[in-house]
């Protein structure tokens, strides 16, 4: 039986994190082969203490976390948690589980034909998963751009779910660079250019997650994305951060 790593990355959710603690346990307990990593990036909130206390009762080497002091951004809690894992399948999903974790088991699976897998919305029927028509609108903007300025093939590219084989993974996160939500992106793009073989699976927003208030704050995001992706464009061709 392979071995799984799953990557959490939390940022102030002092709110759901014991929620979120409590469906990894009964979810780790059930598959013994599944081990979880938090990554606490630099929360302000008590995300750092409950998460600590919950992890003290449990007591299982299948549940750990990391933390530190600043606030990087997601894409260097996920990179921070990938370079500590040894799975053989290494995965990251968001930290308030906006995909249940049966999503983890479709994943898996897809592994076994493919180095990378990522999770589409809109592979499902729902395709908008219920967000608001504004950031149904801004994710669209977002990957048009995207595939013509990174020539990516990819409709959703910022689905907080994917997969990698234990190689694949170490050897892009060790090179990626961009610290926060255009992260996705630039894993994607470095994928293609190594020549790795990507699979997607469909993926569904749990309803829960559609009335939590977002961290996303559509225009500064987008400006600092659209940003990132003429940095990862830099990064390549001028600089030749990625060879």
């Amino acid at each position: 039986m392979n071995r799984i790593s799953i990557i959490v990355p939390v940022y102030n959710e002092a709110q759901c994190i014991v929620n979120t603690f409590a469906s990894v346990v009964k979810f780790v307990i059930k598959k013994p082969w599944y081990d979880f990593i938090f990554v606490d990036d630099g929360s302000t909130d008590e995300t750092r203490e409950l998460l600590e206390t919950q992890i003290k009762l449990f007591n299982n080497s299948q549940v750990s976390l990391i933390c530190y002091e600043n606030h990087f951004g997601k894409g260097y809690a996920v990179k921070t948690g990938v370079l500590y894992a040894n799975g053989d399948y290494i995965c990251f999903i968001d930290g308030d589980l906006a995909y249940s974790l049966d999503h983890l088991d479709l994943v898996v699976a897809k592994l076994a034909e493919f180095d990378i897998v990522i999770g589409c919305r809109n592979l499902t029927p729902e395709k908008n998963n219920g967000f608001s028509a504004l950031r149904i609108l801004a994710g669209k903007i977002f990957n048009l751009i995207s595939r013509n300025i990174l020539n990516l093939k990819f409709t959703d590219m910022q689905a907080g779910i994917k997969g990698f084989n234990n190689y694949a993974a170490k050897n892009l996160f060790k090179t990626q660079i961009i610290p926060g939500f255009a992260f996705d992106v630039e894993l994607l793009y470095l994928a293609k250019k190594k020549g790795y073989t990507i699979g997607e699976i469909p993926v569904v927003v749990c309803k829960k997650h559609l009335y939590k208030k977002s961290k996303v704050k559509l225009l500064k995001h987008s400006i600092e994305m659209a940003f990132n992706l003429l940095q990862i464009k830099y990064n390549d061709a001028v600089q030749k951060k990625y060879e």
